[in-house]
C-alpha cells in the first residue's frame, strides 16, 4: 500500500467520469474541505485489512500532533504500478474508513473508481507532505519484488513515449514547455524533469541574474556532494523528522542519503576554519541539485518535482546581526519579485509541536523575524505551529496566472542547528560563541519558479530570459553564408541566437518564430548583405530596416541589462 500524507489548507475535487466498471454510484458534485489531513492511497497486490489498520494508526498519531481529528481518504491509483484489482481495492478502502471511524477520527472519503478534477493547497510546514509504503514488514518498507522478465519492444516504447497535453489549456506551463522545446518528463525518471537546451538556457538566465545580486551582497558560492552518510542527517535532526522523504542507499556498510537540503553541508564548510566576529556574517550560496522523495503521484509538471535546485543560501552571523540581515533579505526579495511583476504575500510560521529547542529561544527568533518584517512595513499573517522543526520562518507565497498560491521565498532564523553542529566564532571578548543561521531562498525551487513565470508571461519571456533572443532568417539560399556570418557575430556579442536555414517559405519561418515566442527575427537578403545590415522584426510585428549588426547587439545587451 502506498500513501501520500498531506496536511492541507484545502482540498477540492469534482468527479468527472467513471474510470472503471466497478466505480461507486455517487452524486458527482464538487466537494471542498479545509484544514485537514488527506491520505492519497493506492492499494497493491497482497494488501489486506491489517495493513489498513497500521496506516490509520500512524495517521491518527500524526493528527494528534496537529491537534485535529479530521481525515480524508482519497483513492489515488497513480502512485503505484502494482495495483490490486478494483474488486480487492474497494473493500480495503471501506475497511480503512471503518478503522478510522472506530479510532475516533472525523473521516470523509473521496469516491472510488472515478476520474476527478482535483485542487489541493498544502500547508507550509515541513511535515505537511510525507510519502509512506506499507507491507507486512511494516511501514516504510521497500515495494515487494515482482517476477522479472524482459520487456517487449512495444512495452519499452510505451514507457518512453512522450507525454501529450491535449486536454490542458494553452497557457499551462507543460504545454508551453513542450511547444517551445524547453523540457520533458519521462516515465523512467518519475517526478523529475529533463531540461532541454533551451530550458537549461532559461534556468541559466535566472541563475545569472541571482549571481549578480549575490556579488553585490557578499555571498560565497559553494558546491557540495549529493551523497552523504546519514550520520550527517542525524546530527541535523532530519533523520528524525524527514527521513521518510529522503532517497537512501548504501555504500559498503554505510547508510547514505541523497541530500534533500544544503544546510548541513554548508555547516561542514564553515567548520573547516576558525572565524572571528569581525568576519561575520558569512554568506554561503548554492544551486546544487536536491532530492526529495515526495508527492510523485500528484506531481504537476515543474510545480512539484523530486529532483530540484534552489537559490539556496545560509547566512551565519551573530544573533545581534540577524534582524538587519533579514531586513536586507526582504529588500532583495522585493527587488527580485518586482523584476517579474509578481504578486505575493508573506506569513510568519511559529513553533510546531514536534520541534527542537526551548520556548525562550523560539520566542527570541520569532520576535527577530517579526521586527524585521515590521521595520520594512511588510504586512503578514501568522501561521500557528507551521514553522520548521528547528526554526520559525517567514514564507512568501507567489500568485500564479490562475490565482493559485505557491510558496517560493523563505527565511528561517535557526538557533538550533548551530548548537548541534557546534558552530563557533571568537567574540570581542576572546571567547567562543555560537552564531545563528538564516536559511534563505528567494525564488525557492528554480523548477517551480520557471513554471510560474512561463505561465505568467504565457511563454513570451522578456529578452533577458528568452532561451533564444534572436533568430536569423535568410530570404533564400543565396544568402545562407551571410546569414551564418550574422548569427556568428551575434553569438560572439553574447546574444542567444539560432538560424532558420530550412527550405520553408519566408512566411512560414516568420510564423514559426512567432509561435516559438522569439523576441527578434532578423531577415537578411541581397539588400542587407550588400549594406552589411539586417532587417529586424519583433514578435509583436514591429519592423526596422538597415540595422547594423553591432547596433542590434547593443540593443539586446541593453534590454538584457535592464531586466525588463
Amino acid at each position: 500500500m502506498k500513501i501520500l500524507q498531506m496536511h492541507v489548507d484545502f482540498i477540492e475535487y469534482t468527479p468527472v467520469k467513471r474510470e472503471i466498471k466497478g466505480a461507486e454510484d455517487i452524486d458527482p458534485r464538487t466537494v471542498r474541505e479545509e484544514d485537514l489531513v488527506v491520505l492519497f492511497t493506492a492499494f497493491e497486490s497482497g494488501d489486506d485489512a491489517a495493513l489498513t489498520k497500521k496506516a490509520v494508526a500512524e495517521a491518527k498519531e500524526f493528527l494528534s500532533k496537529l491537534g485535529t481529528k479530521r481525515l480524508m481518504l482519497y483513492p489515488f491509483a497513480h502512485i503505484s504500478q502494482d495495483l490490486a484489482p478494483p474488486g480487492e481495492a474497494l473493500p480495503l478502502l471501506l475497511a480503512m474508513e471503518d478503522a478510522a471511524k472506530e479510532s475516533g477520527l472525523d473521516v470523509s472519503r473521496a469516491p472510488f473508481g472515478w476520474t476527478k478534477a482535483l485542487q489541493v493547497k498544502v500547508k507550509g510546514h515541513p511535515l505537511a507532505e510525507m510519502s509512506r509504503s506499507y507491507s507486512h514488514g511494516g511501514p516504510a518498507q521497500a515495494p515487494k519484488a515482482r517476477a522479472r522478465r524482459e520487456m517487449t519492444d512495444a512495452e519499452a516504447m510505451a514507457r518512453l513515449k512522450k507525454s501529450e497535453y491535449a486536454n490542458l489549456p494553452e497557457t499551462d506551463h507543460r504545454v508551453i514547455g513542450e511547444r517551445l522545446d524547453l523540457f520533458s518528463f519521462q516515465e523512467v525518471s518519475p517526478g523529475m524533469v529533463y531540461l532541454h537546451q533551451k530550458g537549461l538556457a532559461l534556468r541559466d538566465a535566472l541563475v545569472g541574474f541571482l549571481r549578480q545580486e549575490y556579488a553585490k551582497g557578499g555571498y560565497q558560492e559553494v558546491s557540495t556532494p549529493a551523497l552523504a552518510n546519514t550520520a550527517l542527517w542525524q546530527v541535523s535532526g532530519h533523520s528524525a523528522h524527514y527521513k521518510d522523504n529522503m532517497f537512501l542507499t548504501s555504500l559498503g556498510n554505510e547508510e547514505m542519503g541523497m541530500k534533500p537540503m544544503n544546510c548541513p553541508s554548508h555547516f561542514l564548510i564553515y567548520k573547516t576554519r576558525k572565524w572571528s566576529f569581525r568576519e561575520l556574517p558569512v554568506r554561503y550560496a548554492a544551486f546544487d541539485p536536491l532530492y526529495r522523495n515526495e508527492l510523485s503521484g500528484v506531481a504537476s509538471g515543474l510545480f512539484r518535482v523530486k529532483s530540484l535546485s534552489q537559490d539556496d543560501a545560509h547566512i551565519i552571523c551573530t544573533e545581534e546581526q540577524a534582524e538587519g540581515e533579514v531586513a536586507k533579505l526582504l529588500d532583495l526579495m522585493e527587488k527580485v519579485y518586482g523584476v517579474f511583476g509578481l504578486a505575493y504575500k508573506a506569513k510568519i510560521s511559529t513553533r510546531p509541536d514536534d520541534s527542537m529547542g526551548s520556548d525562550e529561544e523560539w520566542e527570541r527568533a520569532t520576535s527577530t523575524l517579526t521586527r524585521a518584517m515590521e521595520s520594512r512595513g511588510w504586512k503578514y499573517e501568522v501561521k500557528e505551529k507551521e514553522g520548521n522543526f528547528y526554526s520559525p520562518k517567514i514564507d512568501v507565497d507567489v500568485k500564479d496566472s490562475l490565482g493559485r498560491e505557491w510558496q517560493c521565498g523563505t527565511f528561517q532564523l535557526d538557533l538550533q542547528m548551530p548548537k548541534r553542529f557546534r558552530l563557533a566564532y571568537t567574540g570581542s571578548d576572546g571567547k567562543e560563541h555560537t552564531p545563528v543561521v538564516i536559511h534563505r531562498a528567494i525564488l525557492g525551487s528554480l523548477e517551480r519558479f520557471m513554471g510560474i513565470i512561463l505561465e505568467h508571461y504565457k511563454g513570451a519571456l522578456p529578452v533577458w530570459l528568452s532561451p533564444v533572443q534572436a533568430r536569423v532568417i535568410p530570404l533564400s539560399d543565396e544568402h545562407l553564408e551571410y546569414a551564418r556570418g550574422v548569427a556568428g557575430a551575434l553569438a560572439a556579442g553574447g546574444v542567444r541566437v539560432e538560424g532558420d536555414f530550412s527550405s520553408g517559405t519566408m512566411g512560414a519561418k516568420i510564423r514559426d518564430a512567432q509561435l516559438q515566442k522569439i523576441p527578434y527575427m532578423l531577415v537578411v537578403g541581397k539588400k542587407e548583405e550588400d549594406s552589411k545590415t539586417v532587417a529586424v522584426r519583433t514578435r509583436a510585428g514591429a519592423q526596422a530596416f538597415g540595422v547594423k549588426v553591432e547596433d542590434f547587439v547593443s540593443t539586446v545587451a541593453s534590454e538584457a541589462a535592464s531586466y525588463r
